[in-house]
């Protein structure tokens, strides 16, 4: 009984021990059938995580040097990535966080307690509300 395989759409003939195989056996799709059971596993095995996170850890004990030496002989990734992150940071400050100017509409606001609450809901600013009192002065105050 054929399959179509579900990376490269070709068809293919199952492994007779393997009844649910989805994949055929080139390279590329046994690669991709791989990345997603890896993806599956970190995301619900912890101790798989785990076991990731160490490995990696020590991977970067030993190779101290890898990421210095990568960007001295990749100037072009360093140019890309310098430019990428300029884009995420200009993203990031695009965002209101807080007007700098005073209101023009003196009578709106009346002195008491208000409830202020940071506006936007990006990285930048806490989701908190804090309790406030606002005394509203008047215009000729020195």
């Amino acid at each position: 009984m054929e399959r179509r395989c579900k990376h490269c759409g070709e068809p293919f003939i199952p492994r007779k021990n393997v009844s649910c195989q989805r994949y055929c056996s080139k390279a590329d799709c046994q690669q991709v059938r791989r990345n997603q059971w890896r993806k599956r596993k970190l995301l619900t095995d912890l101790e798989y995580q785990g076991n990731q996170r160490d490995a990696q850890k020590r991977w970067r004990e030993s190779h101290k040097e890898y990421w210095r030496e990568y960007r001295a002989s990749h100037p072009d990734y360093v140019k890309r990535n310098r430019a990428l992150q300029r884009e995420r940071n200009d993203r990031r400050r695009g965002s209101v966080i807080a007007k700098r100017d005073e209101s023009s509409i003196r009578d709106s606001m009346r002195s008491g307690y208000y409830r202020l609450i940071p506006a936007g809901g990006g990285a930048i600013a806490k989701r908190d509300e804090y309790l406030v009192k606002l005394d509203v002065l008047p215009g000729a105050y020195p």
